[in-house]
Parts: structure tokens; sequence; C-alpha cells
């Protein structure tokens, strides 16, 4: 018998036993949806996490003046690579000036796409307009800081160089903030007056933009995004003393730079050593966050490979539903086994038509599980991730060709037992 006369008569079988079949397939269909579904979801978080990492091949580089830590903070927080200082220092003079930063611009050229300032520049305090008054938060920050942090602007326009420049008293509120005001309507926030009042004073801002709500992801979004707005850095002289300092600035690698990433880090590093050198109090901590990135992606592949584990498990289960039809139906057929091997059909045909009808049932159930897994993946990280994430084509290939050797695996044994049948017992068989 040629394997294709096994494959016709295994897809008759399948026809002939409709229900039995539709439950046999069905365990098959969702594992493979649930594997299919799995990575697609995997994928998913991977591309959300990194997105919310801003990961365009750029590299963030933190340089950070701070207090000397001493061994017990160290060990408190972990070690050095997971301590960070974050407030004021005592004295302003070890603070990172605009002149520091245009310096080490000067120093490094195109080798960076930009440096974010004033993302701890934020001050407490009451967002007053009309009757309205909202407890938030208030951060003087440079254009860049926006592009770091992967906000984008739903309305109107973010800071711009030429409100630095000529500190112009305008703002771009974050979309909840927005929302507390002026409602759903955020369009009419554009050209209003918000008064800030702390206890640091009294400011007014004219509105110019609104940025959108943050997508919800692993990294951001997940906790309650508070009433922030943000001007421009060289305002903060209308609160503070201490305007034109900061403890930390963060400048960002082009992406090709990344190779020079050790000598980038080198170069701020000295240029900050004639200021630094010798001070028993402070210091300057100049970081990258290459390694946590690393860890990130680490952790992601494990997060992937453990779910896809689990879904090959429900797979596995449907392989078991297999084996135990094919078992029922070995046991059905055995007086049709003894009359085709009385016809002279070898032990080698009978185990081969039962393999092939196992691994047929597997086929059928493996490329329903793919169209349903194809469209239930990317619905899932659709409503996860607001993203839509297109399953892995490597993903579904493997999962097929999983989902074939389950139906060789678990039909090889009901095939065999049926090729070792007596024929003149299984002519006998009632």
């Amino acid at each position: 018998m040629s394997i294709f006369e096994s494959l016709t008569l295994a897809l008759s079988n399948l026809r002939t036993n409709k229900m039995r079949s539709a439950l046999t397939l069905l365990g098959v269909i969702i594992g493979i949806a649930s594997v299919i579904t799995i990575l697609t979801i995997g994928d998913g978080l991977r591309e959300d996490t990194l997105s919310s990492l801003n990961n365009d091949g750029g590299v963030e580089i933190v340089a950070e003046a701070r207090p000397i830590p001493t061994e017990e903070e160290l060990q408190q927080a972990g070690g050095e690579e997971y301590y960070y200082y974050s407030g004021r220092l005592d004295d302003p003079s070890y603070e990172i000036t605009s002149d520091d930063i245009d310096r080490i611009k000067d120093l490094l050229g195109d080798k960076l796409a930009g440096v974010s300032i004033g993302g701890n520049s934020s001050y407490s305090g009451d967002l007053i307009y009309d009757s309205k008054t909202i407890n938030g938060s208030t951060f003087f920050v440079n254009p860049y800081y926006f592009v770091q942090n992967n906000s984008q602007i739903e309305v109107g326009h973010g800071l711009t160089q030429d409100d630095i420049d000529n500190n112009k008293p305008v703002a771009v509120l974050n979309n909840k903030l927005a929302k507390q005001i002026f409602g759903d309507n955020i369009q009419a926030a554009l050209g209003k007056e918000i008064t800030f009042e702390s206890d640091d004073g009294l400011s007014d801002f004219t509105v110019v933009g609104v940025l959108k709500e943050p997508k919800k992801g692993l990294l951001n979004g997940r906790g309650p995004e508070s009433s922030s707005m943000y001007v421009p850095y060289t305002l903060e002289s209308r609160l503070s003393d201490r305007a034109g300092t900061w403890q930390s600035v963060t400048f960002r690698t082009t992406p090709a730079a990344a190779g020079d990433l050790q000598q980038i880090k080198t170069t701020i590093a000295d240029y900050f050593k004639p200021r630094f050198e010798g001070n028993p109090e402070y210091e300057m901590k100049v970081r990258d966050y290459t390694k946590e990135l690393e860890n990130v992606n680490n952790v992601l592949g494990g997060i992937s490979a453990a779910i896809a584990g689990i879904g090959a498990i429900s797979l596995m289960v449907g392989g078991i539903g297999v084996m135990n039809i094919m078992l029922i139906t070995v046991t059905e057929r055995t007086r049709e086994i003894g009359i085709r091997k009385a016809l002279g059909a070898t032990r080698k045909d009978i185990r081969r038509q039962f393999v092939i009808e196992a691994m047929v049932v597997c086929l059928i159930g493996g490329f329903i599980g793919m169209a349903i897994g194809a469209v239930l993946g990317p619905l899932v990280c659709q409503l996860m991730f607001q993203t839509m994430t297109m399953p892995p084509i490597m993903g579904m290939i493997g999962s097929l060709m999983f989902c074939l050797v389950i139906g060789l695996f678990f039909g090889w044994y009901p095939a065999g037992r049926a090729g070792k049948l007596d024929p003149i017992e299984a002519l006998r068989y009632e």
C-alpha cells in the first residue's frame, strides 16, 4: 500500500467518525492555538518593554553627582550597580551646569543624539485654572526630555529651543492633568493660563501642548499617573535659587556610536575628574544601562521560553488524546486489520496506515490551531499592549513540526499494536 493510499484511507476514516474526529482534533487545536498565542504574547511583551526603554539603538548614559555612599548604603541597595542617589547636593558647586553640558556636547560631537535635563527638577504644589485646583507637580525640563522619555504630543506642540532661549512662560500638560481640568476636550487647554502655586512661590504658564496618554506597558503606565506640567528649565529661577544646576543629567548616544560607549563614558568622566578629584564628600558617577537592558532581555527570553513550554504541555495532552483515540480505533477495526493481512498487507503496511492517520489528525488540528492562534495572539497583544504584534513565523513553523512529531510519537504505539495482530485471531474478533 502506497503512502497516498494510506493518506486517502486515513481521511476516509476521519470522515466516517466525524464526532470522534472532531473531539480528537479539539485537543490538538487548543494546544497549537495556545502555543502560537503564547509565543505572540511573548514577542509583544518584548517589543513593548524595549519600546518603553526607547530602544532605538542608542544608549542612555547618566552622569550623576552624588555624595560618596558608605559601605552600609551600598549593602542595603544590593551593590554599586543598584545604588542610586536622588536629591540635591548641599554644595551646588558640584552639580552639573548648562556650561558643562555644552562642553561635553562639543567633546562628543555627533556621537550624542541629545541630552535630557530636568527630570529631577520637580516641585509639588497646586495647579490652578479658573475655579479648579489640582494637586500635582511642575517639571523644569528641556525639549529633549520628551524624546528621551518617549512622550508624544497629542494636541499643540512641545517645548522648543526658542522657548528655552527666550524664557517663555509656556507649559506642556500631561494627559491626566489636561483631562482633570478640561475634561475630554483637551484641545481647549491650548492658550489657557495655568497658575502653579507651591511653598516656593507662585507662577503663571500658558499651555502650548498636551501629551498623549502613556501607553500601558510592562515598565511604564502600570502605576497611577501623576498630574504634571512641564515648563522650560530656564524658568526654574522663579521658584529656586538653585536653577541652572542639576544633580544628574542623561546623555543619549546615536546608534552609530554604540561601539564607542566605553570611550564616551570615559570622556564624560574625565571632564568632571578635576572637579571631584580628592573630594572626600562627593563623586561623579557615570553609568549606562546596557547591563540592565541585557538583564531585561534575558528575563523576557526566560519568560517566553517558560510560557511556550506551558503551551507545549497542552499540546502533549492533545497528543495523549490522539493516542487514546487511535488505540480505540485499532480495537474497533480489528476485523478490518485481519482482512487486510489475509489479503497480503504486511505489518509495515498496517503500521504505516495508522501512523499516517495519527499524523493527519495532528496536521489538520495543527493548521486549524495555527489559524486560531494567528488571530487570537495579535488580538490579545492589542488588548494588553495597545500594539498589534504579528505571530512569529519560525514559532508557527516550529509548532507545526512539533505537532507532526506528536502525531508520530503518539501514533507509533497504536500503529505497532495494530501491525502485530495475528490475522487469524483478528478475523475471529467480534
